[in-house]
């Protein structure tokens, strides 16, 4: 097949197009192979092209930001005490994130610019009002959980992120061997540790005790009568 004219996939570009395809870049390489020319040679057109989409790559790194908040909030069980929803919330907010972990980072200052990460967080809110909290705490926590979330994608985000597995398996290994060889009489429980923290033998066992250990100690804050709701809570 011959190759499209330029003219003809230049009027198929949409700001959308541009925001899937800059993501999958980041998915494959990293946030930093993200650039506008490499975007433009990606699909087929000159740089000056995607200027009609995005002002700059800033631009481009808020819609990609705005865009992990895609599907947000999820709908909650009323019936659900407030913890189990609130619970809802961090998990659907992670598993967004963790669709694209490499550019988990994009989200903290888009959550409050575009209408998802908005009604994400109003729900959140709503959530904490009703459990008692004060309007500042309320969105202290709010925030913390946003910061939280953000946290365990990236933790679990290698340095350089490679697809290979047997590069993984090298990295893993050799991150195990130097917390082995750590002098013991000085880091005994390091030592002790070192398979585990080389490793997250179980991804959504991580997120599951992140989210946990979150709503565990949101409730610990909530006033007594609130916190009594979480009664019978996994």
């Amino acid at each position: 097949m011959a190759p499209r004219p330029a003219g003809e996939i230049a009027a198929q570009l949409s700001r959308d197009v541009l925001v899937e395809r800059a993501l999958a870049i980041a998915d494959a390489e990293g946030l930093a192979a993200v650039t506008i020319r490499r975007l433009a040679q990606e699909l087929g057109v000159t740089p000056m092209a995607l200027y009609w989409h995005v002002s700059d790559k800033d631009d481009l790194l808020a819609a990609m930001g705005d865009r992990l908040f895609g599907g947000l909030p999820p709908d909650t069980d009323p019936a659900l005490a407030w913890q189990e929803q609130l619970r809802d919330l961090v998990v659907a907010l992670t598993t967004a994130l963790r669709s694209h972990p490499n550019v988990a980072a994009l989200a903290a200052p888009r959550v409050l610019q575009n209408d998802e990460g908005r009604c994400l967080t109003e729900a959140a809110l709503a959530l904490l009002r009703t459990a008692g909290f004060p309007v500042a705490q309320a969105a202290e926590i709010a925030r913390h959980m946003l910061r939280t979330a953000i946290s365990l994608v990236i933790e679990q985000v290698p340095n350089e992120p490679s697809h290979d597995p047997a590069q993984r398996g090298e990295d893993i290994r050799v991150k195990r061997l130097a917390l082995r060889g750590l002098p013991p009489e000085r880091f005994p429980h390091l030592v002790e540790a070192a398979d585990a923290l080389a490793d997250c033998a179980d991804e959504d066992a991580y997120y599951r005790f992140g989210v946990d250990l979150l709503i565990a100690g949101v409730t610990m804050y909530a006033p007594t009568s609130h916190a009594q709701q979480a009664t019978g809570a996994r």
